[in-house]
């Protein structure tokens, strides 16, 4: 309980800070009357391709888990997951999804989030090579991040290098260990003799269940087929970004497309700040791409971050209560569960949406 109130507090903090930054200087009135521009057909165009996204990803998620699952159990998981993310702090979503995916069929909850850490860090990449491809074009941006620093040691663009070799790295990891499954368990065993660690089947069969979790790597069609998917949703994804700009006229001068993809590349390292639901840090992110790739005024900025980020998080929290409801699921017992989960199994993981 202790560890869970300090866990809340934490978040409520980042949370704030993150808010304040993206509110910061910011003149609401223009924000109110950029508002009463906004174009609502663009909108709902908006709105259903963020609902593409959800299916893509769950018709990839079903192929990761190695189609034990439904599409329509997947599709619900998912946005399982976007409504405990947008309530709850530190990615709580990610384990709840794997929680009840364990409820759904034959799968194991360690087999789950290895799945989904495999997601994350494929979007990851995706997003780096994304924004590796963008930022010659955007001069302002570049210097933006080549110049700014966290925590006054490490630029942006370092940490974005980082990021995407970080994301290869661990993509051949899995891929590896994939492919030879019996030699890491063999080597978990080692291990565990050398530690003298009692009943070492115990322990091993957590590492079993993982290995579980990456079966469709070893299969060229599902890793095709996975790449695939993954691939579509990094289109999709800036589609829907860049009808909501059609939707604020107020920022459809120059290269809508060029912009889409760099609010992309910025709301998915928004995301990673560990404020709930990314409020306040998807908005700052995008706020400042704009501004500084685009000499966007941060009010307008601000403005269509608001709309984007509030059509996909109650499009996730409405349809991951919805799902609850129908599968008769209590959402306390399932976070309940899935931090336990958390705690005891996986780090935190981004998530680039």
């Amino acid at each position: 309980m202790k560890k869970r109130s300090l866990q809340i507090i934490g978040t409520l903090i980042f949370s704030v800070l993150a808010l304040y930054a993206a509110l910061h200087g910011v003149d609401f009135a223009e924000v109110s009357a950029a508002l009463h521009q906004v174009r609502w057909g663009w909108i709902v165009l908006t709105l259903m391709l963020i609902l593409l996204t959800l299916v893509v990803r769950a018709q990839r998620w079903r192929i990761l888990l190695g189609r034990k699952l439904s599409f329509r159990d997947t599709f619900g998981l998912i946005n399982i997951g976007y409504l405990v993310s947008g309530v709850l702090p530190f990615r709580a979503g990610d384990p709840a999804r794997a929680v009840a995916a364990s409820a759904r069929g034959p799968v194991s909850v360690i087999a789950a989030l290895s799945t989904v850490v495999v997601e994350r860090v494929l979007d990851m990449f995706l997003v780096v090579i994304m924004l590796v491809g963008t930022l010659p074009f955007v001069p302002g941006l570049r210097t933006y991040l080549a110049g700014g620093q966290l925590a006054g040691s490490l630029s942006y663009q370092l940490i974005i290098g980082l990021s995407g070799a970080l994301a290869l790295g661990l993509l051949v990891v899995f891929l590896l260990v994939a492919l030879f499954p019996q030699k890491i368990e063999a080597l978990a065993r080692r291990v565990l003799e050398l530690l003298h660690i009692p009943n070492p089947e115990r322990w091993l069969r957590p590492v079993q269940h993982a290995l579980d979790g990456l079966i469709a790597l070893r299969s060229v069609r599902d890793g095709a087929a996975m790449l695939g998917w993954s691939v579509l949703l990094w289109i999709v994804t800036p589609l829907y970004f860049l009808t909501g700009l059609k939707a604020c006229p107020f920022l459809t001068a120059g290269d809508s497309v060029l912009k889409a993809a760099a609010v992309t590349c910025s709301s998915a390292f928004g995301m990673v700040f560990p404020a709930t639901g990314g409020l306040g840090s998807f908005h700052f992110a995008v706020r400042e791409a704009l501004f500084w790739g685009f000499d966007i005024a941060r009010e307008s900025g601000l403005t269509y971050a608001v709309i984007v980020h509030a059509l996909a998080y109650l499009t996730g929290i409405i349809l991951g209560a919805l799902t609850l409801l129908v599968w008769g699921i209590s959402f306390k017992n399932l976070v309940s569960n899935a931090q336990q989960v958390k705690t005891s199994s996986i780090p935190n993981s981004p998530d680039p949406l």
